[in-house]
């Protein structure tokens, strides 16, 4: 993705978490993932998607939290896709901005590392350690990569009291 045209102008954003409507099976999930990144390919949409996997025998369902950047047109109407794609239910719309810059120049998914190597497999996957790694790099003083930086492996139990 080339993103040099955008240097002047302000970089729309928007984060929404949501709860999984049953539980997604690797290949489900994969399929999803793929989807999702020939997408953002395609209309230069960047950001990161956290996926924390249900457990069937607990009946709890996975949760989604995502970051999009890029055209506000274009984020608005694939987050109104999202609130009515029925494999999402509880979607919640968490802050919506802009900034000066993108804060991920490709679309990645990170996982809960509990999910096991079956996940880790999945092209995209990526360490939450390495989100906190990267907004640490960039400086990040924006309120949405520091409430990204909220799910690193220290402070999950914070998140799920406050957030799931």
């Amino acid at each position: 993705m080339k993103f040099e045209n955008e240097i002047l102008k302000p970089i729309f954003y928007l984060i929404y978490t949501s709860v999984e409507s049953d539980l997604f099976n690797h290949d489900e999930l994969k399929v999803l993932l793929n989807q999702c990144k020939d997408f953002n390919n395609r209309n230069n949409i960047t950001g990161i998607l956290l996926y924390v996997r249900g457990q069937q025998i607990t009946k709890s369902k996975g949760r989604f939290m995502q970051l999009l950047e890029g055209d506000e047109r274009i984020i608005r109407r694939l987050f109104k896709k999202i609130v009515n794609d029925e494999r999402h239910e509880s979607v919640a719309l968490l802050q919506i901005g802009k900034y000066d810059r993108r804060c991920f120049t490709d679309w990645s998914v990170g996982f809960e590392q509990a999910a096991g190597e079956l996940y880790q497999s999945l092209s995209g996957h990526f360490d939450l350690n390495d989100l906190v790694s990267r907004c640490n790099k960039l400086g990040a003083t924006d309120v949405p990569l520091q409430f990204l930086q909220k799910l690193s492996s220290n402070n999950k139990a914070q998140f799920a009291e406050t957030f799931l």
